[in-house]
């Protein structure tokens, strides 16, 4: 028997708010959500959607707690504040846009900031995942019941806390006719398999390798002050590519290894991005050449999943989400790679790309009140599916 949480009892429509920071740090998106209640047909409905950018000294702590910096047990616990804070925020901003009543909201599925993700298989004694900007602050905060720290479960039982979109895409993106891949290009990227009418254990998801998280670091090294990224892609369009250079990266064990497995700054991060940097400047690349390398890179590691982990012939779909979504160098280079495969931006099936995660984790916290396991343990890896989600209570 499913716990449903008792505010959503006999509701038949549910008005939530899903709040998304990324691995980019860059800010808080929000989507207000309607939803029905039903367990067999979700239907979902953005009504609308705000992105709010974190202060810049924010964001630069975040970047440096994340990149390893010597940092106080004090200091962690006001950049969590100051996360939920933000979020906080964000949540009122997007209540604002939409001239809705911040009260009639019956809920809020947060991510969070991931600080850290150190899964089982990284090599790490202990297996953890933080992402900071507690559920109970931000239902303080904004007197709703709050659902956050969706992957701490799922880690302590042998999980991986990653990839959760995937649950999302298999309730409300499957296709009885197709085979469709969703492929969410965050800082990484990660696809989800969804052959026709499949059954929650036909799902293959995993995180393919670094999805803009390199683009982005080198962009901002190489074109300081002008923007946090290649806005669509522009510069990386008129580079060319090192082909032995992404050849040289794609050895990096992370993309041989099999499914269950997720990757974040511990592979991927600066450290990543110099190396390719340093590569490509050998070969006399210039700062165009080198965004068109690490956006070859991206494509190459997703071809490569592609090909090594999913039935062959078995795609016939790709649809594309995440700000990778918005690169016409990246999107141009995948439509190469996987022809006949028609590849499409996510916005064809309803929801824009920019806005699709903090749905998913409105949708992961709808799942969590409704009592219902959350999470695909066969894509995380878990010894079991959990009911994944921290519940904080609004002033009900």
């Amino acid at each position: 028997m499913h716990h449903v949480w008792p505010s959503l009892v006999g509701k038949d429509r549910y008005t939530c708010v899903g709040l998304m920071s990324g691995t980019s740090m860059d800010g808080v998106d929000a989507a207000l959500v309607s939803m029905n209640a039903s367990l067999e047909r979700p239907r979902v409905e953005l009504l609308r959607f705000s992105s709010a950018k974190y202060p810049e000294s924010l964001r630069e702590s975040l970047a440096d707690l994340a990149a390893g910096a010597n940092v106080t047990a004090e200091e962690v616990a006001m950049l969590a504040t100051s996360v939920a804070v933000a979020f906080a925020g964000a949540f009122f901003d997007v209540c604002r846009d939409a001239k809705a009543d911040a009260r009639a909201v019956d809920f809020v599925g947060s991510h969070g900031q991931t600080v850290a993700h150190v899964p089982p298989g990284s090599g790490s004694p202990v297996a953890a995942t933080l992402q900071i900007g507690p559920p109970a602050m931000i239902a303080a905060l904004t007197g709703v019941t709050t659902v956050g720290d969706f992957r701490s479960g799922d880690v302590a039982i042998g999980g991986q806390g990653a990839p959760l979109a995937p649950y999302c895409d298999y309730m409300l993106r499957k296709s009885d006719t197709a085979n469709r891949v969703i492929l969410n290009i965050g800082g990484i990227s990660n696809l989800t398999y969804l052959p026709a009418g499949a059954s929650r254990d036909d799902v293959i998801a995993f995180d393919a390798g670094p999805g803009n998280m390199v683009v982005d670091t080198l962009y901002r090294a190489l074109f300081p002050r002008q923007g946090d990224y290649d806005e669509g892609g522009a510069r990386a369009s008129v580079g060319a590519a090192q082909r032995n250079v992404v050849e040289r990266m794609m050895r990096h064990p992370y993309f041989a290894a099999a499914p269950a497995k997720s990757a974040g700054h511990r592979e991927f991060g600066p450290p990543f991005a110099w190396a390719l940097k340093t590569a490509a400047e050998s070969e006399d690349a210039s700062h165009e050449d080198i965004l068109a390398t690490a956006v070859a890179l991206t494509v190459e590691s997703i071809v490569d999943a592609v090909r090594r982990f999913l039935p062959e012939g078995g795609v016939d779909e790709v649809f594309v989400t995440g700000g990778g979504a918005r690169n016409r160098a990246m999107l141009a280079g995948l439509e190469g790679a996987l022809a006949p495969v028609p590849v499409r931006a996510i916005d064809e099936l309803g929801i824009p790309a920019e806005a699709k995660e903090a749905v998913d984790f409105a949708f992961l916290a709808r799942e969590a009140l409704l009592g219902r396991p959350n999470v695909l343990r066969g894509v995380t890896g878990a010894s079991r599916a959990l009911v994944l989600g921290t519940i904080a209570r609004g002033s009900e």
